[in-house]
């Protein structure tokens, strides 16, 4: 397939979080899909030319964007890896003129990192939040050489929402009128983030006042709407069909993998992680202590040091 790389427009409604606008860029691909990603390159080097660096790439959960992991990428970067973070197609600035599904949400994982031209000799890691766990895992299954370990934020595959959480979630998808209903009240689409968050309120108001604009963006655009509710019904038809399929293939991946999980995760509790921490002796769970489904917002040192911990390990 051909690409193309260019600087991100910033004249897209959507801006980049201010501190990693110079880090946006955009990946053209044929018949109009266009992969909007976030390339920091570690101190000191190009993005083009990073070495061999370890390279970590983090996947966004279902409904937001590379800029979820805002705080996070500077303290990675800082730590000597370089960082790919995208919007998955469909999602913020990303454009998916075909079907979209857990599938090319995991193919664009890895047209990124074959555009981002990884060096054979570094290290890859795949970073996935909620739905992002789950990209994570069926790229990593795509190509199990590729990837050299995976962790898991407060998601994953077998594991998840309880049965009654599923078909809760089925039904949403013959509706969408509460998902329309917020483009008339803001108020009560800024107010659907607190299940998200341990304690949204105390987050720094510049965070706040960017999540209540990207709320209100998104479910103003047409285009994530449809991306959402196409998702969902690719993530239903994964949690109700999907388990004995991925844990197989999780007990086979040769990579390390480490699992993630907020403290006060309301979304999904840390009782959702045992399913999947039963398949291996190897795999570890760590609690981030006082977060809620979105770690690496509300805690993102805590969460950084993790991931570097468990990056620096597996590279020994």
């Amino acid at each position: 397939m051909q690409s193309s790389i260019t600087l991100y427009n910033a004249d897209f409604p959507m801006k980049p979080w201010p501190s990693l606008a110079d880090k946006a860029f955009s990946l053209n691909l044929s018949f109009g899909q266009i992969i909007f990603y976030y390339d920091a390159a570690p101190p000191d080097s190009d993005p083009q030319n990073s070495g061999t660096a370890p390279v970590i790439v983090l996947i966004h959960g279902l409904g937001d964007e590379a800029d979820s992991w805002r705080h996070l990428i500077p303290l990675l970067n800082s730590e000597g890896f370089r960082i790919l973070a995208l919007d998955l197609p469909g999602f913020g600035r990303s454009v998916a003129p075909g079907r979209i599904s857990l599938k090319n949400h995991a193919a664009a994982v890895l047209r990124l990192l074959e555009a981002a031209k990884i060096k054979p000799e570094s290290p890859v890691f795949l970073v996935g939040n909620s739905l992002g766990a789950l990209v994570a895992e069926t790229a990593a299954f795509k190509k199990p050489g590729l990837v050299k370990g995976l962790i898991l934020l407060d998601g994953s595959i077998p594991g998840g929402p309880a049965k009654i959480g599923l078909l809760a979630l089925a039904k949403l998808l013959f509706s969408r009128k509460w998902y329309r209903a917020y483009r008339a009240n803001p108020e009560g689409a800024w107010l659907s983030l607190y299940a998200y968050y341990a304690d949204l309120d105390s987050m720094p108001e510049a965070d706040k006042d960017f999540l209540r604009e990207r709320v209100v963006a998104r479910v103003n655009s047409s285009s994530q709407e449809r991306a959402f509710f196409a998702t969902q019904r690719s993530l239903v038809w994964a949690f109700g069909a999907g388990f004995p399929g991925y844990a197989r293939k999780i007990r086979l991946f040769k990579g390390k993998i480490t699992l993630l999980w907020g403290e006060k995760d309301r979304i999904m509790p840390i009782s959702s992680a045992e399913p999947f921490k039963i398949l291996r002796n190897d795999i570890e769970l760590r609690i981030v202590s006082g977060a809620g489904h979105l770690p690496q917002q509300e805690k993102p040192a805590e969460t950084a040091k993790f991931i570097t911990e468990f990056v620096n390990k597996a590279v020994d």
